[in-house]
């Protein structure tokens, strides 16, 4: 309010816009009473999608002249004293209200005008206040959020007591953050309270937000989300009508190359995208996250409500099948690329590629198959983004996924070969039960397809399943197969530094001689420099055979290393092992020497004695030196 009262003070053309539910007329509505000069308001769209007057006609009836009116009347009326005009709810006459109000404002000089719309008249001079929804934050001192305030000033008295602290008050959480802190979204959920459970209200918002009406407030778009967005769309045209339809499959956030991806087609072309995307962000449809024209591309947010309303209208329309498809073509590229990404060394660049397309790909994912081609490009889509699930820490997410889709996909075929190697690895991560089934199943199926790269991946799985359980003998076989098996420019799933480092730590409780042949082989691949995750793990390697060698320092550098390497990843189970690793090596005997400080210790010239010396341990130099050449 305080905002909008200093542009009404320093201009003559402000214009609230916002999203559908927002609260644009009431705080311009409240901004108008508050100024001094005598306001007149003129209201559209009051009695459906297409009542109303025209422009003109809207403004004489508000000024208390006869319909009839022309210009020079209106004129002559807003020059007889001072005056605010209030447009609200320009969206139906917005054409009609621009050209109005042009003339308007260049024939009197002392007139200021007020609008509220969904997108702006885009006058030159025009200034423009875009409302958001409520805050979801709570206070720093305990107080509700902005939007949890609402909800609970709304709620009926007879239902007041129903929410407070425990599970209702999570409840109340939950709706908020569920409808984005939309006002009218609020307003309608906190009515439905009186009607049903909190609980069942939760639910309604999470499935069908759509749904959710109430008494009438104000005018016919207040009674319902879907009346309210309902407006918006008719006043769309046909081609953003047909994208806003199409976009409403994607889950979150989105750029213009997804957009191209999903909703092109038909009667809307690819090169239509961009303004398709810019008109719906002038009517409030989509939300702008990141600005277009940076050194990024822009991405764009869709409210739930909005992909309710615009899932409907692809569901009559017959597009929806062909929609889901596209979508779940673009989430099979989407993982491709990451996978590439990933298996070339850029570790960073595929996990933010999929950070910034999670909600997306969950969406096409959750999404149950209609047909064995749906299925198949969906598990695709899951074995390809094996480190997300697998190294990332999503390991609940993928076995979800995958026990969900195997059953779908019965073919022998070398994707199922590797779909049931990834359920298998992330089981035997994870530490449940059926490891053993799904890579024995994943064998036979590798056999079968003649894929030795699966066969490798399995036995890596197989030998860390078998040293889990304690037999270390069976353990090594199936490692010194894998490392026989994964080449080293291996396309899919971990490389093979992986398991010659797995190897070398086997090695280390029987030969430390052979393990560090197994980890120097390891470093020494060409890829593993470039490869963070096999980076890590050869780290942690060399740190474990040195932990084990007696050589604590080395061992401690080396770990704390390989722990930077396994939280830049976002890898929770290599940041538990490295940080169990390093509390072993913190407790060594009391008669060993304490480790070092790396920031204070001294670089040495080759002619004196190294830190390895001080610590009582052999010079490397002078080991170095008595080498035969």
């Amino acid at each position: 309010m305080a905002h909008l009262d200093g542009l009404l003070a320093r201009h003559r053309l402000v214009t609230v816009t916002g999203a559908a539910g927002i609260g644009k007329s009431r705080l311009a509505r409240a901004a108008a009473e508050r100024q001094g000069a005598q306001v007149s308001r003129a209201r559209w769209w009051t009695e459906g999608p297409a009542g109303g007057p025209d422009a003109l006609t809207g403004v004489a009836t508000a000024l208390g002249l006869p319909a009839t009116a022309g210009f020079e009347e209106v004129v002559d009326e807003l020059r007889a004293r001072p005056r605010l005009l209030f447009l609200d709810d320009v969206d139906p006459v917005r054409r009609d209200c621009l050209a109005l109000v042009q003339r308007l404002l260049q024939t009197l000089p002392e007139l200021r005008v007020l609008t509220s719309g969904r997108q702006p008249l885009g006058l030159g001079d025009e200034q423009v206040l875009r409302l958001g929804p409520l805050s979801l934050v709570p206070s720093g001192d305990g107080t509700p959020s902005a939007a949890a305030r609402m909800f609970l000033s709304r709620l009926p008295a007879r239902s007041a007591h129903l929410v407070g602290t425990g599970a209702a008050g999570r409840a109340v959480l939950d709706i908020c953050a569920r409808v984005q802190g939309v006002p009218l979204a609020l307003r309608l959920a906190a009515e439905q309270v009186g009607r049903r459970p909190l609980a069942e209200v939760a639910t309604l918002v999470e499935s069908a937000q759509c749904r959710l009406a109430g008494e009438a407030a104000g005018t016919w778009r207040h009674r319902s989300l879907h009346a309210s967005l309902g407006a918006s769309y008719t006043l769309c045209e046909r081609a953003d009508r047909i994208a806003w339809a199409r976009l409403s499959v994607l889950g979150g956030d989105f750029d213009e190359d997804t957009a191209v991806h999903v909703a092109a087609g038909g009667q809307l072309r690819a090169l239509d995208i961009p303004a398709c995307l810019a008109r719906l962000t002038l009517a409030s449809v989509l939300e702008p996250v990141r600005d277009p024209g940076g050194v990024r591309p822009g991405r764009y947010r869709m409210t739930t409500a909005a992909r309710e309303f615009g899932f409907g209208r692809l569901r009559d329309a017959g597009e929806a099948a062909e929609a889901v498809e596209r979508h779940l073509l673009w989430c099979r590229d989407a993982a491709e690329s990451a996978q590439r990404l990933w298996q070339v060394g850029l570790q960073q660049q595929a996990i933010a590629l999929v950070r910034a397309e999670e909600a997306n790909l969950r969406a096409a994912l959750v999404r149950p198959p209609q047909t064995t081609a749906q299925a198949e490009t969906a598990l695709y889509a899951v074995v390809a983004l094996w480190f997300w699930w697998g190294v990332c820490g999503h390991t609940g997410q993928g076995r979800s996924y995958l026990q969900r889709l195997l059953p779908l996909f019965p073919e022998v075929s070398l994707l199922r070969a590797r779909a049931l190697w990834l359920a298998g690895w992330i089981a035997v991560r994870c530490g449940e039960g059926d490891a053993a089934d799904a890579l024995r199943e994943a064998g036979e199926v590798a056999v079968l397809v003649g894929d030795d790269t699966t066969l490798g991946h399995v036995a890596d799985a197989s030998g860390v399943l078998a040293a889990y359980a304690g037999d270390r003998e069976l353990a090594l076989a199936c490692l010194e197969e894998a490392v026989q098996l994964i080449p080293e420019d291996v396309f899919y799933g971990p490389s093979v530094a992986h398991s010659w480092a797995v190897l070398a730590c086997n090695q280390a409780h029987t030969s430390i001689a052979a393990a560090r042949r197994s980890v120097r082989t390891a470093v020494a691949l060409r890829r593993t420099r470039d490869d963070r995750w096999a980076r890590c793990m050869t780290g942690y390697a060399l740190a474990f055979v040195d932990h084990l060698g007696g050589r604590p320092a080395r061992a401690w550098r080396r770990a704390r290393r390989a722990l930077r390497d396994a939280e830049a990843l976002g890898n929770p189970l290599g940041t538990v092992v490295v940080e169990r690793l390093l509390a072993e090596i913190q407790h060594i005997p009391a008669s060993a020497p304490p480790l070092p400080d790396r920031r204070r210790i001294p670089r040495k010239r080759p002619t004196t004695p190294t830190r390895y010396a001080e610590l009582g341990g052999e010079d490397p130099l002078t080991r170095r030196a008595a080498r035969p050449r």
